[in-house]
């Protein structure tokens, strides 16, 4: 029996080893070939991003040459009042040497950031109390869909009497424009969450806080977003209106000056300058929303 026993054991090893080579080698391969997906999306991704990258560059570049051809391809136009970019440019180079367009963008975008800010947070809370306290809602919504009808343009002469021609009527101007399209967002958004979403947290115990910040506010993320996205191109279009009523420094304030001196460059230079804020505040905010919220797929 032991001579038996002893022939015996080298069978079974020898039987065992090939069982677990194999289940090795699968586990392997199965890691390799995660590895190699992970590596080639990582790949396609940034080819996609150097791509897009390339296309935006080759944008500008393009509006730029046909901008500066068409003073010289239609020689009716009158140049002092259809500039090309090399003459903006002309006009820009002393502002940026002196430091005076320096000045005016930091004043627009502490205005721009500071109303937005105000309205984000209001906006938000707003949203989230007309949304899940009926009573409030109803009380509320006539004068909110009736304010959110006014035109922003038509407060800033109330702004001016009001608050004189200092900062916080342009900041309070800025948070009205921006605050409607936020709260609108939110709400739509907090109110349609899928009644499932509730009852399920419901059986699963969760309070009402837990509810709230677990389950609705990832429910209404894209409407927020949204929102937000929406109100970061209002608080440029008001801020125009709100230096236009009375300032001393801002990008508007520098396009009215432009006016009134006839340079044209210089009322072209603050076009430029909110062109490309706008789309580089749009870049951030993608940008940001992705890095917070990588589930959330946004629109680029």
């Amino acid at each position: 029996m032991s001579s038996l026993t002893l022939r015996r054991a080298p069978d079974t090893d020898a039987q065992a080893s090939p069982l677990t080579a194999p289940a090795a080698d699968g586990q392997s391969s199965h890691a390799s070939l995660a590895d190699r997906f992970q590596r080639t999306h990582a790949r396609r991704e940034r080819a996609r991003r150097r791509q897009r990258v390339l296309l935006n560059l080759a944008g500008i570049v393009l509006f730029l040459l046909a901008w500066e051809a068409i003073p010289h391809i239609f020689t009716w136009m009158n140049p002092a009042l259809f500039p090309s970019p090399s003459r903006v440019l002309q006009a820009a180079l002393p502002m940026i040497e002196s430091g005076e367009l320096a000045s005016h963008i930091t004043a627009s975008l502490t205005r721009a950031a500071a109303g937005f800010s105000i309205a984000l947070v209001l906006g938000i809370t707003a949203g989230f109390l007309t949304a899940r306290i009926a009573f409030l809602h109803h009380l509320s919504e006539p004068v909110l869909h009736g304010f959110r009808s006014v035109p922003s343009l038509a407060v800033v002469p109330l702004a001016v009497l009001w608050f004189g021609i200092g900062e916080l009527p342009k900041i309070a101007l800025i948070a009205w424009g921006a605050f409607f399209p936020i709260w609108i967002t939110t709400f739509i958004g907090v109110r349609d969450t899928n009644v499932v979403y509730l009852r399920s947290a419901a059986a699963l115990g969760a309070g009402r806080l837990r509810t709230l910040f677990l389950v609705i506010l990832p429910a209404a993320l894209p409407f927020i977003l949204a929102g937000v996205r929406q109100a970061i191109a209002v608080s440029l279009i008001v801020l125009v209106a709100a230096e236009l009523s009375g300032s001393t420094r801002g990008i508007a304030y520098m396009m009215s000056l432009g006016h009134q001196l006839f340079q044209v460059e210089i009322m072209f230079i603050g076009l430029v300058l909110l062109g490309a804020f706008g789309f580089l505040a749009d870049r951030l905010f993608v940008w940001t929303a992705k890095r917070l919220f990588p589930w959330y797929q946004s629109a680029s």
